[in-house]
């Protein structure tokens, strides 16, 4: 979840990137590299961390918060 954070959060401080369009279903390319491999987010897994994403920023609009060590 922290990759759709980081690129939802770069394009709302960049114009020129491009955030999700949910109207067009246009999502980010997402991978995940583990030891076993890299697999490739499927648009409707990408899609469902997307609309998690959402409602947790209505809730908090900055994002999550990181301890201060």
């Amino acid at each position: 979840m922290a990759v759709i954070q980081a690129l939802y959060d770069a394009a709302d401080d960049d114009s020129a990137t491009g955030g999700p369009d949910m109207a067009r279903k246009i999502f980010p390319v997402v991978l995940a590299a583990t030891e076993d491999g890299v697999r490739r987010f499927s648009d409707e897994q990408t899609a469902e961390l997307i609309d998690q994403l959402i409602a947790s920023r209505a809730q908090r609009p900055d994002g999550p918060g990181a301890p201060l060590a």
